[in-house]
This record gives C-alpha cells, sequence and structure tokens, in this order.
C-alpha cells in the first residue's frame, strides 16, 4: 500500500512540474522580453517621428523668416532670385514629406509587432496564471493523500478543478494555440545563432 501510495504521489507531484508548465514559465519570460522589446521599438520610432516633426517647424519657421528677406531682395534685384529661393524650399518640403511617411510607416509597423506581442504576452501570462490557480486548488489535496479514501476522490477533484478552471479547454493538447506558440517562439530562441 505505501509503494502504491509513493508512486501516486511521485507521478502528482511530476505532473505538477511537467514539461508544458515549464515550457509555459519560460514562454513567459521570452514573451515579456519580446513584448518591452517591441514597446521600445515603437517609442523609439514615435520620438523618431516627433524629431522630423519638431525639425520641419523650425525648417519652416526659419524658411519663412527667410522668405520675408527674400521677398525684399526680390523687390530690388528682380525675381531670379526669389524663384530659386522658392525652388529650394519646394525640394525641401518634398523630402520632408518622404522622410515623415517613412516614419510613419515606422510607427506603423512597430505597433502592430507591439499589438502582437502584447496579444501573446497576455495568453502566455492567462494561462500560467491558470496554471497557477490549478496548483493552488489541488496542493491542499496531496497531503490527504495518505489516507485510502483521498486516493478515490483526487482524480475526480483534479477533473472537476480541470473542468472549472479550463472551461472545457484541454490546455496540454499539441493543437492548443498557447502551447504552438510557445514551442515555436521556444524554438526560435534555441535556433537563434549566439553571438
Amino acid at each position: 500500500m505505501r509503494a502504491l501510495l509513493l508512486t501516486i504521489m511521485t507521478c502528482l507531484l511530476v505532473s505538477c512540474v511537467s514539461a508544458p508548465r515549464e515550457r509555459e514559465a519560460q514562454c513567459l519570460a521570452a514573451t515579456m522580453m519580446d513584448t518591452w522589446q517591441a514597446e521600445h521599438d515603437l517609442n523609439t520610432a514615435e520620438e523618431a517621428w516627433r524629431l522630423a516633426q519638431q525639425a520641419r517647424f523650425q525648417r519652416s519657421s526659419a524658411h519663412r523668416d527667410s522668405s520675408a528677406l527674400s521677398d525684399w531682395i526680390a523687390s530690388s534685384s528682380g525675381i531670379v532670385e526669389q524663384v530659386s529661393v522658392h525652388g529650394g524650399a519646394v525640394n525641401l518640403v518634398q523630402t520632408d514629406s518622404d522622410e515623415e511617411r517613412t516614419l510613419y510607416h515606422h510607427i506603423s509597423d512597430a505597433h502592430a509587432r507591439y499589438g502582437e506581442k502584447t496579444k501573446w504576452y497576455r495568453l502566455v501570462a492567462r494561462r500560467v496564471q491558470t496554471r497557477i490557480e490549478e496548483d493552488e486548488m489541488l496542493y491542499p489535496l496531496l497531503g490527504m493523500l495518505a489516507t485510502p479514501t483521498a486516493i478515490l476522490v483526487y482524480p475526480f477533484v483534479r477533473w472537476n478543478v480541470r473542468s472549472v478552471l479550463w472551461d472545457g479547454v484541454d490546455p496540454d493538447a499539441e493543437n492548443d494555440p498557447v502551447q504552438i506558440f510557445c514551442a515555436a517562439r521556444l524554438g526560435q530562441e534555441h535556433h537563434a545563432p549566439h553571438p
């Protein structure tokens, strides 16, 4: 009887620290770092866009100031100088527009990456949190397994807790989206070349 009890307890304890749980915890850490990096990239892209906007405003302000001067010079020198000054302004506006469009695309791409990373971070964090809740509900029962009645009741209680917490979804299934994401994410990390 004692051998059977020790075998059951060993199996239960091993299942509490199973490969999917360990993979999910590692995946959460990696996804958290990805989310922070994506947020940093988004902030950097937005800052570059703001700096470009500020630089354009300053150039535009300087151009208005020089325009007043060039109008005064044009009235005394002729129309040729005024056209060359304004021709430079047209090129400056075209360059600013291209730069701002590129920077806006950078912001848009960074925002999409950040949204995707945040979505997966929330899903993995919820998965880990639910695993912890499940463990907190089942750990008190492990101490009661010394009695023969608890050994018979534990599978029913475990099934009941699992069905309530997971709402009919098997979190350990191979086709589970979080399991697939975590396997792919950790696979990328292991296959990445080390510097």
